[in-house]
């Protein structure tokens, strides 16, 4: 799944080119899903009454709401970015926030002020209400949200520059490439690495753990893969080169 974000300080225009790119995505066919990280201290989708509420009070943990038009999952809790991810399937994953989370960046704004504050390496492109007549700022492409030519070539851009997500292992656990995730996702926004340079992101051995995928070093991947091998091959039926798959029910 590809991921991107879309950052900037409130009423900066982010929503609107949010809402352009998941519109221009999925009319191409692709399946688009978004997440919107929200600081207003009160805000809550569910109303203190309501039976889902209730339900939640009690104890349930997610509540589930279906209606006629939208089915909803309540949690009552707060997620961080790396537990919300496995719950998504999706071609494309526009984030819109988590700023401080290193995924490719688009940079939203009202002055250059606002977009200075926002802008690293990766970031690829900018937007927003900034971008009124300008094509370029400090060598990065600027679109304007009002201009359908040029929201195509984000679009283009866009499906240039972003890339699966990567494992994002502790930053003391790998740097098997040399970098951390966060500094692997500068490298491959500015040209200087490319997606297939992680020594995670392409291995043949995966390990899940309820919903979430778990990022292995090699060291890891290669004892399990052996140690399951092993047992595996002396079973009847076995025959090299297919696909094993081990389910345990830790309960």
């Amino acid at each position: 799944m590809n991921a991107f974000q879309v950052c900037g300080y409130s009423q900066c225009g982010k929503t609107t080119l949010m809402k352009e790119l998941i519109s221009r995505f999925h009319a191409d066919g692709e399946r688009v899903a978004s997440i919107k990280d929200i600081h207003f201290e009160d805000f809550r989708m569910d109303e203190p009454g309501k039976n889902t509420y209730i339900h939640m009070e009690a104890g349930a943990d997610p509540v589930v709401a279906r209606g006629i038009k939208e089915t909803d999952f309540l949690y009552n809790h707060r997620m961080e970015f790396q537990d919300i991810v496995p719950r998504i399937a999706a071609d494309w994953l526009m984030v819109e926030g988590f700023a401080s989370f290193p995924l490719p960046k688009i940079v939203c704004g009202k002055t250059e002020t606002d977009v200075d504050e926002f802008l690293d390496r990766r970031t690829f492109a900018i937007s927003g209400i900034f971008a009124g007549g300008r094509d370029e700022y400090k060598s990065i492409p600027v679109f304007d949200v009002n201009d359908p030519d040029r929201m195509q070539e984000l679009v283009k851009l866009t499906r240039q520059k972003v890339f699966p997500l990567l494992p994002y292992v502790d930053d003391g656990c790998c740097k098997l490439c040399g970098l951390t995730c966060g500094e692997m996702v500068e490298a491959i926004i500015q040209g200087e690495k490319s997606y297939s340079d992680c020594k995670i992101g392409s291995n043949s051995i995966h390990l899940k753990i309820g919903s979430r995928d778990v990022a292995m070093v090699p060291f890891v991947q290669n004892l399990l893969k052996s140690n399951v091998l092993a047992v595996v091959s002396e079973m009847h039926g076995w025959q090299p080169g297919q696909p094993v798959e081990v389910v345990i029910d830790a309960k």
